[in-house]
């Protein structure tokens, strides 16, 4: 508000109203994403958080949010390498947008938090197949500047950010407790490796029903739920 009330007045040069209409810009877009999640944090609190599950494509989870952060990336000067090859094409039940929240919230960090020149990379593994299920193993892997081990366990605290210098504001601090809580609300599993100023490593373990394109899954959704 302050920024956009400078804007608009009398006189400021119009590079300098760029530049203020520019600062207005980023602090909304960080007010909606602390609303955002502190309603879904909210939500999953409250129990009243449920998956919609539909049929979609295994390969389209991991593809959708890697055009956002390459872009970040590429403004970053990072190198952004994903490994896909162990997918192959089929057909699963998930709540496709709460997979794709898991991911980007991870890689949005990677890139976030590793300077310029550094490296993101994002790889799935599909491990096994059996009842009609199968399982996933999801890697997002940055040689940024890492957690320090005393942080370590505190992670996955709402509004938790670790102190580094040139680092600061750059998040809600809500975005892995929304991860922890949506990967435990789909019965799998997550896990960091960190070492400080090396960088940093989560994978992520998750299971789906395998589907044809046209069933429907609300029977499914409503026992995975539970």
């Amino acid at each position: 508000i302050g920024f956009t009330r400078l804007a608009q007045k009398e006189n400021v040069p119009e590079k300098t109203k760029a530049e203020y209409l520019k600062k207005a810009e980023m602090s909304g877009v960080l007010l909606l994403d602390l609303i955002n999640d502190t309603l879904t944090i909210s939500k999953v609190n409250s129990g009243k958080m449920e998956l919609r599950l539909q049929p979609c494509r295994a390969i389209d989870l991991l593809t959708t949010v890697t055009a956002p952060i390459r872009e970040s990336a590429e403004k970053k000067n990072i190198k952004f390498t994903t490994d896909f090859t162990a997918i192959i094409d089929e057909y699963i039940a998930a709540d496709k947008l709460n997979v794709e929240k898991i991911f980007l919230n991870l890689l949005t960090n990677a890139v976030k938090y590793t300077p310029e020149g550094g490296h993101v990379w994002y790889k799935a593994v599909r491990d096994k197949e059996g009842d009609g299920k199968v399982w996933f193993t999801f890697i997002v892997k940055d040689d940024g500047i890492g957690i320090s081990s005393e942080f370590l366990p505190h992670i996955y605290e709402p509004f938790s950010q670790e102190k580094r210098a040139g680092y600061e504001s750059m998040g809600t601090g809500l975005g892995l407790s929304i991860v922890k809580e949506l990967v435990n609300l789909m019965g799998g599993s997550i896990s960091v490796e960190s070492v400080k100023d090396k960088g940093t490593e989560f994978t992520v373990k998750l299971s789906f029903v395998k589907v044809n394109p046209a069933e429907d899954t609300e029977d499914k959704n409503e026992e995975r739920v539970k």
